[in-house]
């Protein structure tokens, strides 16, 4: 690695640190000890306040008479358990998931969780979620009705197979007349938490939803308060944890015709992640003509599920954008599923995974060395340049592009290919993260890879590192340092350049200390596989032979005219030292005649 390759080098380092510091979503600090206590009328509370009951002035008396009753559909993955008394969802039970303490792992509970949907009829609005129906069960799904006298409300739900997380749910009326105004439907809920620690679940957490005109979007996942109408009408909203959801889909067209979301998190409060809040205006014609049909998606944010759901509604795995997405989605995530069906041990998997990446990057990675090799055959005719031109910047330039021409080398062979390898690193950041796949698994002394291990809790807090030590973070880091060390035997890097190369890596490690213990895990065994590959590119390159080409390439060179690009190239280099001696002789001239003014 020579000098271009060096500097080449610690700026895709310092855009990788840009992005992870600037652009990727970070782990935030732990609030202090001494914060004040949130008070009891928090937004929290506020929103699971029940709303005034205003049936009992609307309706006849027989909608508000009955008794409770529970009602369970169940099928392999999903148990979902309703009332009679509002006919309305109670309970959600995932039956293939435990929270990060190994109990049962409810997406929705009547404790922290509540709806309501609000009916406008001539008479006025009608909560059909505080009337009493009777329940008729058939199979996977259930038929709530309410009836007095020709007065009939319906409510259904089904379940749409036995590995699906999808619940099909309608609404009808007869006999009562009903207003021009929308109806409204009011979810409120307290996420709690279900995994082990608030802080990094709640900065992947968030409101989701889809917009007929601007497509999917989100409330920020950083900002404690959000509140943000949608005055368009929407396909979906979301209620997003790291690794689970809860939505309401609009079946029919233009049904969600306008929304109130709220988020908020109060960072006091470490058993609820976010507390949200939807409210969304429902169109009343199918109402009138028919039945309004709806469809909850409740279960995992897993993307080999979410891929079969419209309307992006997989884009809340949250895969990254551009081409970071892309190579999830086409290569990281799908190598994962085929190794999952062989592979039992996810710590096994991700060496596999890291040994497919490398053989793919193989072709990249010996380019690369290819070019580095070469550099290090001109280093002498390199170094006998800038002695001979010391100090004269565009002829030592000028020399060197000549002799790159003449040997028939491009300066950069060795960096471009690197840099073409930093979108995986990228998307694998990204996505592992997100990867419900690495949820609860453990791997040696990390008991679940899709957070942070830790060895030691440290009775302080270190800016951007935490309270805690990450083994896996400190092995990757003194993976990179190795590889480093090892990648600058064979360079010609020095000075400045040369210590800067061991700076990223304890960056990183400051910055990877509370991410995934998977994604650490993953860019060790990168780095260690790196090495070996570098050793066995090594014994395969033969110098000599390089060299043998590079002079044949300056026989065959030596009477070829300059391509028009090295033209515009030593052009452009000589405007550029014009530009900077004349900037420099200006400069002198100012001063020459500031000290003349001041003898006078």
């Amino acid at each position: 690695m020579d000098r271009n390759q060096a500097i080449g080098m610690i700026l895709i380092s310092v855009m990788v640190f840009v992005y992870f510091f600037f652009i990727a979503t970070p782990p935030t600090e732990a609030p202090k000890k001494n914060s004040p206590t949130t008070p009891k009328d928090t937004l929290q509370e506020k929103f699971l306040q029940k709303k005034p009951a205003t049936n009992s002035i609307v309706l006849d008396s027989a909608f508000l008479q009955g008794k409770s009753q529970e009602i369970v559909l169940e099928n392999k993955v999903l148990k979902v358990t309703l009332n009679s008394q509002g006919g309305k969802i109670q309970q959600v039970l995932l039956k293939n998931f435990k929270t990060y303490d190994q109990k049962p792992l409810y997406l929705l509970d009547s404790q922290f969780s509540q709806m309501s949907y609000f009916v406008p009829t001539q008479a006025g609005k009608v909560d059909l979620y505080q009337i009493f129906y009777e329940a008729e069960i058939k199979d996977k799904s259930v038929i709530f009705r309410a009836k007095a006298g020709e007065k009939i409300i319906e409510q259904t739900y089904a379940l749409k197979g036995e590995e699906s997380y999808q619940l099909d749910y309608s609404v009808k009326i007869n006999g009562i007349a009903l207003s021009k105004e929308n109806a409204q439907i009011e979810w409120s809920a307290n996420m709690p938490l279900t995994e082990k620690d608030a802080i990094p679940s709640r900065i992947k957490s968030t409101i989701s939803y889809y917009g007929v005109n601007e497509g999917y979007d989100y409330l920020s996942e950083t900002n404690n308060l959000q509140d943000k109408t949608i005055n368009e009408p929407l396909k979906w909203i979301a209620f997003k944890q790291q690794f689970f959801i809860a939505s309401l889909w609009a079946v029919q067209e233009n049904q969600f015709s306008k929304a109130r979301l709220v988020s908020y998190a109060d960072e006091n409060n470490p058993k609820v992640v976010k507390s949200y809040k939807a409210i969304l205006d429902v169109s009343t014609e199918k109402l009138q003509n028919g039945k309004a049909t709806f469809q909850f998606y409740l279960g995992p944010n897993q993307y080999s599920i979410l891929k079969n759901l419209d309307f992006d509604f997989s884009r809340n795995v949250g895969l990254g954008w551009g081409i970071f997405g892309w190579l999830n989605k086409f290569l990281i995530i799908p190598i994962i599923n085929f190794l999952e069906s062989f592979i039992s041990s996810y710590g096994l998997l991700i060496i596999v995974l890291g040994i497919i990446i490398r053989l793919i990057l193989f072709p990249l990675n010996y380019k690369s060395y290819i070019g580095m090799a070469k550099m290090r055959v001109l280093k002498p005719e390199l170094d006998e340049i800038k002695a001979r031109n010391e100090g004269d910047m565009q002829k030592i330039q000028a020399e060197q592009l000549e002799l790159y021409r003449q040997v028939g080398i491009n300066p950069l062979a060795g960096c471009i290919p690197m840099l073409l390898q930093i979108p995986i690193v990228i998307a694998v950041f990204t996505y592992f993260p997100n990867a419900i796949e690495l949820r609860q698994e453990a791997f040696l002394w990390a008991d679940d890879l899709s957070t942070y291990d830790s060895i030691l809790t440290l009775p302080f807090h270190i800016p951007f590192y935490g309270n805690h030590v990450s083994l896996f973070t400190i092995l990757m880091t003194a993976s990179t340092i190795l590889y480093t060390y090892y990648a600058n035997q064979t360079s010609s890097v020095e000075g400045p350049m040369k210590v800067a190369s061991y700076i990223m890596p304890i960056v990183f490690m400051f910055m990877l200390n509370s991410y995934p213990a998977g994604l650490s895990y993953y860019y060790l065994v990168t780095n260690l596989l790196s090495i070996l590959q570098q050793i066995g590119i090594k014994k395969l390159v033969d110098e000599d032979k390089i060299k043998a080409i590079l002079e044949a390439n300056r026989l065959k060179n030596k009477d070829k005219k300059k391509s028009g690009f090295q033209q515009r190239l030593e052009e452009a280099l000589k405007a550029q030292q014009e530009r900077l001696e004349a900037k420099k002789k200006a400069l002198e001239q100012k001063k020459s005649q500031g000290k003349i003014k001041n003898k006078k």
